[in-house]
């Protein structure tokens, strides 16, 4: 172990991988209050910020990758904690921070649930960052709670998660907006106050949508803006002004190759499912969303083809599952016939994510589809729920993704 002994007022940035135990006096980590006795574990690849409030004594173990580094200064802009001021004064329900990628936001949103709690106020965070969740596991948007100081925000407990279906908002706009609004309310009824930490998805008319019926639906009082320039411009002219707070980005910022992203995405992913186990559901005993399966009439196959295994009829048109994939020919004549098709082939659901849920709605967790045995009646899906007669509807998204976490493909939002 190395001790390290600091002045009221220093401030040092850690770099993981690291171990810190408080020996004597009160520091700062990610703004959060740290006192003699405690333990702090900093992984591999992330950073934060330590300050001094009074003298200190620390002592310190690391690996290769670890560092430690005495700073000039605060990296946490002046800007930052004006604000903080403002909050502690005004108390608002609601706050929205929305920025590009890598900016900080995550970072944004511990330092002030941390900074918050010194002062005796609770703060939820809402998490929407479906690819590299900290709140909740990939594909979901998650509600956590600040109950205690964190270091990083995926120490934050997570109350209430929101299935979405893929790694990113793109084609799910209305699960993405739906699921922000329910974890806001939640929110504030564990809280004193939600802040919503958005995606960095701010441009084109998808992005735009996005972020303005985001900030719509949650009717912020303060809606913070992340920005090293005038990136977000487009969208704050969009939103009342009294409203808006324009911030910097903080020093010491770490960027994210596409790969580092993609990476981190599948090791998330896989260690989720680690310890997850192969479950037969009782296709008769479950209700299921976002798909027309499950949700008409089941008819007799056979009168439509010995080809077809599984026929249902909705009001969009009739249902059929082939056997093996059917001739053009074959599909007219059922076409001329029975009107519009939904056309699938056995084990093309293979690999799908979906939401698990209770009655109440309340998701209990992600499973991947291995299979539908359409003859038995039975979803073989695999999943780290254990309670799995609480599971009473099953959610399809749209990504198809082994058990180690890799992404192996996508299907369109209403192919089933």
């Amino acid at each position: 172990m190395t001790s390290l002994n600091l002045n009221a007022g220093e401030v040092y940035r850690v770099e993981g991988q690291i171990s810190l135990e408080i020996k004597k006096g009160q520091v700062l980590i990610t703004g959060g209050r740290r006192k003699e006795g405690e333990r702090i574990i900093i992984p591999r690849a992330k950073s934060v910020p330590l300050e001094a409030e009074t003298d200190a004594t620390l002592e310190y173990s690391m690996g290769s990758d670890g560092k430690v580094e005495k700073l000039l200064g605060r990296t946490i802009p002046k800007e930052w904690d004006a604000l903080f001021d403002e909050i502690i004064q005004k108390k608002p329900r609601a706050v929205l921070v929305i920025g590009p990628v890598d900016v900080g936001k995550t970072f944004l949103t511990t330092y002030f649930g941390n900074k918050l709690l010194n002062h005796g106020i609770k703060m939820g965070a809402v998490d929407s960052d479906v690819g590299q969740a900290d709140i909740g596991p990939p594909t979901t948007m998650g509600l956590g709670v600040f109950e205690k100081p964190v270091t990083l925000l995926f120490e934050v407990p997570l109350k209430s998660a929101y299935f979405v279906g893929s790694m990113s908002p793109s084609g799910h706009m209305i699960e993405f907006v739906v699921g922000m609004k329910c974890l806001v309310e939640k929110g504030l009824k564990h809280s004193d106050m939600v802040l919503v930490n958005t995606p960095g998805w701010v441009s084109g008319g998808s992005g735009r949508c996005l972020q303005l019926y985001t900030e719509e639906l949650v009717n912020p009082e303060i809606v913070i803006a992340l920005q090293r320039g005038r990136e977000l411009e487009h969208l704050l002219s969009s939103i009342a002004p009294h409203k808006i707070r324009r911030l910097p980005v903080s020093q010491k910022v770490r960027q994210r190759t596409p790969k580092e992203r993609a990476d981190l995405r599948g090791l998330l992913l896989g260690k989720y499912f680690e310890n997850a186990d192969t479950v037969a559901l009782n296709m008769n005993k479950l209700r299921f969303e976002r798909t027309y399966m499950g949700t008409g009439e089941p008819m007799d196959p056979v009168q439509f083809g010995r080809n077809v295994i599984y026929a249902e009829k909705v009001p969009e048109g009739l249902i059929l599952v082939f056997e093996r994939r059917p001739q053009e020919a074959e599909l007219e004549q059922l076409r001329a016939k029975h009107g519009n098709l939904k056309v699938l082939k056995k084990n093309m659901e293979q690999n799908i994510i979906v939401g698990l849920t209770n009655d109440d709605d309340e998701l209990l967790g992600m499973g991947i589809l291995e299979k539908i045995d359409y003859e038995k009646g039975k979803m073989i899906v695999t999943t780290p729920v254990k309670d799995v007669e609480s599971i009473k509807i099953v959610q399809l998204g749209s990504m198809k993704v082994m058990k180690t976490g890799e992404e192996i493909g996508t299907v369109r939002p209403g192919t089933f």
